[in-house]
């Protein structure tokens, strides 16, 4: 399903993960909203998703 949000376009997907990848994300979530910064599983999925693509693009 792709959505348009802006003039980016969007496309919504799943991901599997093991157990052992949820609970480290989870944790790191808990940790950030102990610092006061809004950050759920998928936000942090989200950011290190960005940051592989910025890391990506820098060396091509």
């Amino acid at each position: 399903m792709n959505r348009q949000i802006g003039k980016t376009n969007m496309k919504k997907t799943t991901i599997e993960i093991s157990e052992e990848q949820y609970f480290f994300l989870k944790e790191k979530a808990l940790e950030l909203q102990k610092q006061n910064k809004s950050a759920s599983i998928i936000s942090i999925i989200r950011d290190l998703i960005e940051k592989d693509r910025k890391q990506w693009r820098n060396k091509n």
